[in-house]
């Protein structure tokens, strides 16, 4: 039992420090910090980001730990789960599947470990979030009464149960068939926003995932007893940038009722992440997929081995070199763009490529009335290929490989190029459909998308080394801007954006031509 215990103890230490050592981690820290600071504005700053029908509450403990365990929670389920979903596919992708394959350890407790590990991370970050927000009721000043109960409360009462439902559903995706990929990713984000819709719509407390509805109820009925005039306001507050003018009125909320009543919800959803673990141990393979793909290797066990070179005659001998890397002269720029397709390509099925010509043909087909409607869901089906602009090397490991056959600035135009050809072929049908009926404004701002797309992939593939990156702006981005058309963010249909979207997008283009290196592949003797 204590060796069991000991072991799952050092599972979860060695995940725990992997992940508090990398930059994901260090990146949504810094958030946190800045979203504790930017969420709490100066009476004179001039904005809100949540307030009640122009008024909101006091800077008090009660009023900032409800905020507190709101914005956790939400903003968690969407950055924390990017962040933490590929702990299992990623001890694969290091070679580490073999080694965890024959260590004496269940896969029960290897996918405990994993949750557990991530359940400890999230917790962190809501803790760094929450000191953050008592230092700045502290900083603002309106109230000095520093009371530990009323953050501690909705964060026990909500944070603590919805992320640890959360902790599960990262080792779920990461298990699940076929939800590893890009179709998890957008999956879980559909999944997010009808949790957050539900939650602040939810008429009880079962549905109130991110327990956002529990706390405005109570902020809104606290806010009518002061100011009557709000007695009718329906939907409580909301978040967002609100410019205001002057003073904003403000009221002493006191909290919400946190007691026993709402213990068996929260138990239920500690059930679900439960069964949510188990459920992803019983689909655990345990890297069994790997053993299948090592017979067929060459110096896979079982097959005929070539004759080991004792290691004293390897130390000696003068004749083990590696043939050098060569620049191949004939690789044009329009074979490479070729050749970056193919792989770009490389593996789609026939399910996605279907719907992918039924998407390029339909601006065609479709009543110019249902035009509109239709071009936001073109631009979202590509997905899968601009997200691995800028990461396929980091992923393989073939960065110095690619680097010493041609130029980091080739490599560069290679990408984007094929970027650019993609967004330009998934937009064919728009692009006549536009010339023909001769909307030159919308052909412009289509224009736009088509060159802003790849080059955000591309830069943010480069600077994040992983697709999690650009799929989790992009579809927030897209959601926002084509889908709801926020005029600021609608890169494909607001002229008035075109410039800062082109001047964006030279920004990106001269942060990526600069070479990073010698390119040439360095070999160790």
């Amino acid at each position: 039992m204590m060796r069991s215990l000991s072991a799952c103890f050092y599972l979860i230490k060695s995940n725990l420090v992997s992940q508090m050592r990398s930059y994901s981690f260090l990146f949504v820290i810094g958030i946190s910090v800045f979203a504790g600071y930017a969420c709490v504005p100066d009476a004179a700053a001039g904005y809100e980001i949540f307030y009640i029908g122009g008024v909101r509450g006091i800077y008090n403990s009660a009023w900032l730990g409800g905020l507190a365990a709101m914005l956790t929670t939400m903003l968690l389920w969407l950055f924390g789960f990017f962040m933490l979903r590929s702990q299992i596919s990623g001890d694969a992708r290091l070679k580490l599947g073999p080694l965890i394959a024959s260590a004496p350890v269940r896969k029960i407790r290897y996918i405990t470990a994993k949750a557990a590990a991530n359940f400890v991370v999230l917790l962190v970050i809501g803790a760094v979030l929450l000191a953050a927000f008592m230092a700045m009721q502290l900083l603002r000043g309106e109230s000095s009464q520093l009371r530990l109960t009323d953050y501690m409360a909705p964060f026990f009462f909500v944070t603590f149960p919805s992320l640890f439902l959360l902790a599960s559903l990262t080792v779920l995706f990461d298990v699940f068939p076929g939800l590893k990929g890009v179709l998890g990713n957008v999956l879980f984000f559909c999944l997010w926003i009808a949790a957050g819709v539900v939650s602040i719509a939810a008429p009880s407390d079962w549905w109130d995932l991110f327990g956002v509805s529990g706390i405005l109820n109570t902020m809104a009925h606290s806010a009518a007893e002061h100011y009557p005039a709000l007695s009718s306001l329906e939907g409580g507050g909301s978040f967002g940038y609100y410019p205001t003018q002057g003073q904003i009125p403000t009221f002493v909320w006191q909290g919400a009722a946190w007691d026993s009543s709402l213990v068996p919800v929260r138990l239920v959803w500690i059930a679900v992440g439960v069964g949510g673990i188990v459920l992803s141990a019983l689909l655990f393979r345990r890297f069994e997929h790997l053993e299948g793909s090592a017979k067929a290797h060459p110096l896979a066990p079982g097959r005929e081995k070539a004759p080991a070179l004792p290691l004293a005659a390897m130390e000696h001998s003068g004749s083990l070199q590696l043939s050098p890397a060569v620049r191949v002269k004939g690789a044009r720029l329009p074979g490479r763009v070729k050749a970056e397709l193919k792989l770009m390509l490389k593996g789609m099925s026939l399910w996605w490529t279907l719907p992918a010509i039924m998407l390029i043909a339909a601006p065609l087909l479709v009543t110019a009335n249902s035009v509109n409607s239709l071009l936001p869901f073109i631009m979202i089906w590509p997905l899968a290929l601009w997200s691995q602009m800028g990461t396929r090397d980091q992923h393989y490991f073939t960065t110095g490989l690619t680097l010493s056959c041609s130029s980091p600035l080739a490599k560069w135009w290679t990408e984007w190029l094929s970027g650019v050809f993609i967004t330009l072929l998934f937009s064919a049908g728009a692009i006549i459909r536009f010339i023909a009926e001769d909307q030159m404004p919308a052909l412009l701002a289509w224009g736009t998308g088509l060159l802003f797309i790849p080059t955000l992939a591309l830069a943010l593939g480069t600077l994040g080394g992983s697709k999690k990156l650009f799929e989790v702006i992009y579809l927030l981005w897209w959601y926002m801007g084509p889908l709801n058309h926020v005029p600021s963010l609608d890169f494909l249909g607001c002229p008035i954006g075109t410039l800062c979207f082109i001047l964006c997008s030279l920004c990106f283009y001269s942060q990526q031509a600069q070479p990073s290196g010698s390119g040439r592949l360095e070999i160790y003797q």
